[in-house]
């Protein structure tokens, strides 16, 4: 099984601009290479008249230091066989010059490809920890189209994210310089699902020094872990206890409920939850909740979310939509992936 990159983190201030892969042409030092054979066998031939197998067989022994055997050849014989040797000796180190980068700068040209990658990710999200749940949180947000970035220490987790075609650093998350090679100041999110809860809280406090602006949620084992995970500055806190807690109650109390939440998780049924940021200058911007809900027949309001307001729920179909309103919506998946793309882009000119 071939052995698979990963970029580990150098752990310097920024990460240079990637420099221009070498162009590697192996095709000329393999002509070189025979060239060198056959003007070596033909000069042989011409000078003690030896048959084309012989000349050729005492040629490739020359040029290979064997020199096994005494041919007896002339004294011009013995000065071309020096002259042969000489400039054989150069094109032989002049082709390993060329062609042994194909075979160990491969590890290098993937890692400045994927730094460059990495480079010109905006908006992205970030990683940290690629257990069961780091890989699970990647896999949605590689349905979803999102860009993100994974971090983890073990070589095998970061591994099976790149064979997916998916850029990933080998590093601690809690270390600054593996954030920042990681685009943390340029990140719009980060998901702190390391393995412990101290490792979480470290990641939280260094990623909210780097950026103010960062949605940050972090996972806590421990009850007693959310509360520093909040005032470390994670935006939410997500803890399996408490979560699982409440899903077996729901699943007790109220099953139908239990399975109609579950079911909204699932993209392959025809229908879900859906979180919309209206940006500015987009089809929605200035429209109303009873304006998109005509041209959205499918479509459920039931919230909406305005800048510096509490949210709305089932809010007044004459409730006009600005920019940096978030709505919560309930509908099939064509019918959000299209409101998400109105919500998104320009109106064109």
């Amino acid at each position: 099984m071939p052995i698979t990159p990963v970029v580990e983190s150098h752990r310097t201030k920024h990460l240079p601009a990637p420099p221009t892969a070498p162009r590697l042409h192996p095709l000329g030092p393999v002509l070189a290479l025979i060239g060198v054979v056959l003007a070596g066998a033909a000069g042989i031939m011409f000078i003690e008249g030896w048959d084309f197998d012989q000349a050729l067989f005492f040629t490739l022994i020359t040029l290979t230091t064997v020199g096994y055997a005494d041919y007896g050849i002339s004294e011009a014989g013995k000065l071309f066989s020096i002259a042969m040797m000489i400039g054989g000796l150069c094109v032989v180190t002049y082709s390993a010059g060329q062609v042994l980068p194909l075979l160990f700068n491969r590890q290098l040209v993937w890692e400045r490809k994927m730094n460059h990658r990495m480079l010109k990710l905006q908006d992205h999200f970030i990683v940290c920890g690629l257990g069961r749940i780091g890989q699970s949180v990647c896999r949605h947000l590689a349905r979803s189209g999102v860009p993100f970035v994974g971090i983890d220490p073990d070589p095998e987790s970061v591994a099976t994210l790149v064979e997916a075609d998916h850029p990933a650093l080998l590093g601690d998350a809690a270390d600054d310089d593996v954030l920042r090679d990681a685009g943390v100041e340029r990140a719009k999110a980060i998901a702190c699902v390391a393995g412990s809860d101290s490792a979480n809280i470290v990641i939280t406090l260094s990623a909210k020094a780097m950026n103010p602006a960062l949605l940050i949620v972090s996972r806590a084992e421990q009850v007693d872990a959310i509360r520093k995970m909040e005032r470390a500055g994670a935006t939410r806190v997500i803890s399996p206890i408490r979560s699982g807690g409440v899903s077996i109650v729901n699943a007790i109390l109220k099953p139908n409920l239990a399975e109609f939440l579950d079911l909204t998780q699932d993209r392959t049924i025809d229908f879900e939850l859906a979180e919309i940021t209206v940006q500015a200058g987009s089809a929605l911007d200035g429209s109303t909740i009873r304006r998109m809900g005509a041209s959205h027949e499918n479509l459920l309001v039931i919230a909406l979310k305005q800048p510096h307001t509490s949210t709305k729920l089932r809010p007044d179909p004459n409730e006009a939509i600005c920019a940096e309103d978030i709505l919560i919506v309930a509908g099939d998946a064509i019918t959000t992936d299209a409101l998400q793309r109105e919500a998104s882009a320009p109106l064109a000119a």
